[in-house]
């Protein structure tokens, strides 16, 4: 088995705040924390997603709120940003992904570009804005675009902008991402599959089926309901979803192993901030 097995989930998300950086972190937490220690909402069940969006649960699957969320991602070094308003996990011990939800209160978001998204034009960007970043940062941390596992796409009757990346780590493993932001009255609910680049197909369609497809925004939210007269607008379109603001890298490093919700929390991917100036140039 090998001494690193990484997978990588590269996600943009809109903030002006931080500068350019890339840091990286042990996946071996220090915490003593058992999953146990979190309250857990188990499938089959309804939740509610920051009064944003409701998510119907499966029978197979586990959720944390904001909170709890929040709260697993600092226990595990996995630094939350604030944003994030619910997780989904696995059942069981051959669990490998898993699920943030956040909400980003952007302003509503014109999506006149859903025609013109040039996959080329944006990989070009990041591959740029990656190879500035990496003579900032040693050889061992540093990360290459390989392509598009999925190039970026906007479905109109969903408000969905969905993308992913192939990457790779300094020493040629393997990393994915996969990317959807859902579109709404005032901003975007980004989610965010975490998993790894061997399981990614198989995780991918159950992601979509048991979770994407049981997202719905709340009426009052939904993208149509816009009014232009009294809602905050954005001044982003679907390119600067893609390319700007501050983005999230999750890295895995182990001999890979996902715990089930009942394990400790040292075999859970990490979250880790890379901030403005990584993907774009």
């Amino acid at each position: 088995m090998k001494r690193w097995l990484a997978s990588l989930l590269a996600i943009l998300l809109i903030a002006s705040f931080q500068a350019p950086f890339l840091t990286t972190v042990s996946a071996e937490s220090e915490s003593n924390s058992s999953t146990e220690d979190y309250q857990w909402i188990d499938g089959p069940s309804n939740v509610v997603l920051d009064n944003k969006a409701t998510l119907t649960v499966a029978e197979n699957l586990s959720y944390l709120d904001a909170a709890n969320t929040q709260r697993f991602l600092e226990d595990t070094d996995s630094f939350p940003n604030g944003t994030e308003i619910g997780s989904i996990y696995g059942a069981g011990e051959n669990s490998n992904w898993y699920v943030i939800f956040e909400y980003n209160d952007t302003g509503h978001v014109d999506d006149s570009e859903k025609d013109d998204l040039d996959a080329d034009e944006l990989l070009d960007s990041y591959k740029r804005g990656t190879e500035e970043q990496n003579e900032k940062t040693s050889p061992e941390n540093q990360l290459f675009i390989t392509g598009w596992e999925i190039e970026p796409a906007y479905d109109s009757t969903k408000h969905q902008l969905i993308y992913s990346l192939g990457l790779e780590d300094a020493e040629r493993e393997k990393l994915v991402n996969y990317n959807v932001n859902v579109l709404t009255r005032e901003g975007y609910i980004g989610v965010i599959l975490v998993t790894d680049s061997a399981n990614f197909e198989e995780n991918r369609k159950q992601f979509e089926s048991s979770v994407l497809n049981q997202l719905n925004v709340t009426k009052g939210n939904t993208y149509e309901e816009f009014d232009a007269s009294i809602d905050k607008k954005s001044e982003l379109g679907l390119t600067s979803l893609i390319l700007g603001g501050a983005g999230v890298a999750v890295l895995r490093k182990l001999d890979y192993c996902f715990c089930s919700k009942k394990d400790g929390l040292s075999s859970w991917p990490l979250l880790l901030v890379l901030s403005d100036g990584f993907v774009a140039s």
